[in-house]
């Protein structure tokens, strides 16, 4: 409270501000920062666990049938056979998926690699894909899973990005115990969108459900 004596203002003297509590302010406000970006222990456990319980039983070799069209009245379409491969790796914090071209004569090369995690916040599957054809790009996604672990839906984008490039939405799932499929949806000129990509995958004769565990 400030006192008035005739026109002068006197005000009450202030207390110095000592650098010892200068420290202790600052400290508590890193720690109060710290504490609301940390992720409850127990949130990244469920995480992880659901991760994993979606990602094991994908483990093991695939037979898969990629169909790509150009554009949104599917005039033209594209089929490749690939087969693909899931494993854990990096001390199974990572589900890699190796993708291989099948050649006319039977022959397979190795033509991308994804890799895929979990936002251990959100649940969110995440993931980096590359294709030997552009070493210098790569894709990332983000896709929500859901309860039942047999679905998920998120935006795949390429990386880096240029001025014509837009985030594509993808949809994968579980079409029976044996097979999946997954759908990349782009946009035309005119705003619409249409099917891009369509992976339709089925576990190869050899592999047992969550083989390489």
């Amino acid at each position: 409270m400030s006192q008035r004596v005739g026109t002068v203002k006197i005000l009450p003297a202030r207390t110095p501000v000592r650098p010892s509590s200068l420290r202790v302010v600052l400290v508590s406000l890193l720690l109060l920062s710290a504490a609301a970006g940390a992720v409850d222990p127990r949130v990244a456990q469920d995480s992880r666990q659901a991760f994993k319980s979606f990602a094991q039983p994908l483990v093991g070799n695939w037979d898969c049938n990629l169909r790509t069209w150009d554009d949104r009245f599917h005039e033209r379409m594209v089929e490749t056979v690939q087969k693909r491969r899931f494993e854990w790796v990096l001390k199974g914090n990572f589900l890699q998926e190796s993708v291989h071209a099948v050649l006319r004569g039977g022959d397979t090369i190795h033509v991308g690699i994804n890799l895929l995690s979990v936002d251990p916040e959100t649940m969110h599957v995440l993931g980096s894909g590359f294709d030997a054809t552009t070493p210098d790009r790569r894709a990332t996604f983000d896709a929500e899973l859901a309860p039942d672990l047999r679905h998920m839906s998120g935006k795949i984008e390429i990386r880096p990005t240029d001025e014509n490039a837009r985030a594509e939405r993808f949809d994968w799932q579980w079409l029976d115990d044996r097979r999946t499929r997954s759908r990349v949806y782009s946009r035309a000129s005119n705003g619409r969108e249409f099917l891009n990509h369509e992976l339709i995958c089925k576990r190869a004769a050899d592999t047992a459900a969550g083989a390489g565990e």
